[in-house]
């Protein structure tokens, strides 16, 4: 009986490592990634959290870590995490400032905030609170591919968001 448990359990492991994978993202410090992104050409996903923050974790080990998303993210973006009650230094736009500061810049007052950055450092768009990995990475998508400069968020939202389950 012990033997037929320990392979059953064996089993369901074996299963959930392939069923739901995840993946890790390199976060990026902001002064790394900021010059990353424009080495490489790409956008910037800029986190921006708290310690605190029980949806910016969620966001962490729901979101980031599918594959699909993670995928995505390393493909487009540099991503960047920001705490927004860090008082460690870093430059934008040739100012020196605090992570705390950069965030009060961009107007965020609330967490999880994510903002698209183009790879020069200028905001595209923000998105504030938690979304689920698959309208994550329709939004993710939306931005990355440029499609926001030529299609309205609802039309490419029409065409591209998964059906609710």
């Amino acid at each position: 009986m012990r033997t037929l448990i320990t392979g059953v359990l064996i089993l369901l492991s074996i299963a959930g490592a392939f069923a739901g994978e995840k993946n890790e993202l390199r976060w990026r410090s902001f002064d790394e990634g900021a010059a990353e992104a424009k080495q490489k050409h790409k956008k910037i996903l800029l986190d921006v959290f708290t310690d605190w923050c029980g949806w910016c974790k969620k966001l962490d080990r729901d979101v980031y870590s599918d594959k699909d998303v993670s995928a995505y993210i390393d493909q487009f973006y540099i991503p960047i995490k920001l705490n927004a009650e860090s008082a460690k230094q870093l430059t934008y736009n040739n100012t020196l400032s605090t992570e705390q500061g950069l965030a009060t810049t961009f107007g965020v007052r609330s967490y999880p905030t994510i903002l698209f950055l183009d790879p020069q450092g200028k905001p595209i768009n923000a998105l504030g609170g938690y979304v689920d990995a698959p309208k994550f990475l329709t939004i993710i998508k939306y931005i990355g591919s440029d499609q926001y400069k030529t299609t309205s968020w609802e039309n490419y939202r029409k065409e591209n968001e998964p059906a609710p389950k």
